[in-house]
C-alpha cells in the first residue's frame, strides 16, 4: 500500500465520527458546520469593513442556509429516488450526507431575491455581498465529500491519484464495472475531484473577497465573476468525475447543463455591470 493510499484509507475510515443521542455523526456534516460558522464570522467582518449592517448577516445566512439545504436535499432525493422510495423518512437524514449543490444554490438565490425585494434593496447589491461566501462554503463541503468518499473521480490522476478503501463508493463502483475484484482492499487510483474543486473554490473566495472590497461599486460584478468562474470549474470537474449519475441532456450531466446556464447568466451580469459603469448609470440607485 502506498503512502498516498494509506493516507486516503485513513481519511475514509474516519468519515464517521461517532454516535451522539442515537445519531451517527459524519465528517461530512462537521465540514458543513465549519464552513457555515466560518462564513458567518467572515461575513460579519466584511459587513463592518464595507458599511453594511453586520446584524443583517444573521438573517441573510439563515435564509441562504435554510433554502440551500432544502433545495440541495430535494434535488439529491429526486436524483436517487430509487434509494428513498422504500424508506422516504431517510430523505430527512441530512447527517448521512447527500446534497446537490446546484439545487441548493438555485433555491438559496431565490430566497435572497425575495428577501431583497421585501427589504426594497437592489437585488444585485445584496447578491454581490452574499456570493462572496458561497465558494468558501463549497470548499468545506467538498472536503466533506472527500472524507465521505462520494463525488469521486475517474481512474487516473497520476501523482495526485488517490485510492479509496474497500466498501467505499469508488470501490463499489469499480467492482460493479468489473475493474477490480470484490476482494480488492482498495480501489484503483482516481482523480481527487473533491479536493481539486475545494482548492479552486478557495482561490475564488479570495478573489471575490478582494473584488467586493475594491470594486463593489461595480454592481453585479461579484455575481458575474463567481458565476463564470465556478461554471467553468464545475464543468471541467464533471469531466473528471466517475460517480454514477447518468447523462441529463446531450451527453452532459445535470450539473454540466446547469453550469452552461450559469455561465450565460454570469456573462450577462458582467456585461451589464460594465455598461452601467461606462455610462454612469447603476440600476436601483
Amino acid at each position: 500500500m502506498t503512502e498516498r493510499g494509506e493516507l486516503c484509507y485513513n481519511f475514509c475510515m474516519h468519515s464517521e465520527l461517532g454516535t451522539l443521542f442515537g445519531f451517527h455523526l459524519q465528517m461530512y456534516g462537521l465540514m458543513l458546520a465549519l464552513g457555515f460558522v466560518l462564513s458567518y464570522v467572515l461575513a460579519r467582518l466584511l459587513a463592518r469593513r464595507t458599511g453594511r449592517n453586520p446584524d443583517e448577516v444573521d438573517t441573510l445566512i439563515m435564509v441562504a442556509a435554510v433554502c440551500g439545504v432544502i433545495g440541495a436535499r430535494t434535488v439529491f432525493v429526486a436524483q436517487n429516488w430509487e434509494k428513498f422510495a422504500g424508506a422516504p423518512l431517510e430523505a430527512f437524514a441530512l447527517w448521512q450526507g447527500g446534497l446537490v449543490f446546484y439545487g441548493g444554490f438555485i433555491l438559496a438565490v431565490l430566497g435572497l431575491v425575495a428577501y431583497a425585494l421585501a427589504k426594497r434593496e437592489p437585488v444585485r447589491r445584496l447578491l454581490d455581498f452574499c456570493v462572496v461566501f458561497v465558494p468558501l462554503g463549497q470548499a468545506f463541503g467538498r472536503v466533506g465529500c472527500f472524507f465521505h468518499g462520494c463525488c469521486f473521480g475517474g481512474v487516473g490522476g497520476g501523482a495526485i491519484g488517490v485510492r479509496f478503501p474497500m466498501e467505499s463508493p469508488a470501490w463499489q463502483h469499480q467492482v460493479a464495472e468489473g475493474l477490480i475484484s470484490r476482494y480488492a482492499a482498495q480501489s484503483l487510483p482516481v482523480w481527487p475531484t473533491q479536493l481539486i474543486e475545494a482548492a479552486g473554490c478557495l482561490v475564488l473566495f479570495g478573489a471575490l473577497w478582494w473584488l467586493y472590497r475594491a470594486r463593489r461599486e461595480w454592481v453585479g460584478m461579484c455575481c458575474g465573476v463567481y458565476a463564470v468562474a465556478y461554471a467553468a470549474l464545475r464543468f471541467v470537474g464533471e469531466c473528471l468525475r466517475d460517480d454514477p449519475r447518468g447523462a441529463f441532456h446531450f451527453g452532459l450531466s445535470f450539473s454540466q447543463c446547469v453550469s452552461v446556464g450559469l455561465l450565460v447568466v454570469g456573462l450577462g451580469f458582467l456585461v451589464t455591470s460594465f455598461l452601467e459603469r461606462r455610462h454612469g448609470t447603476v440600476d436601483g440607485e
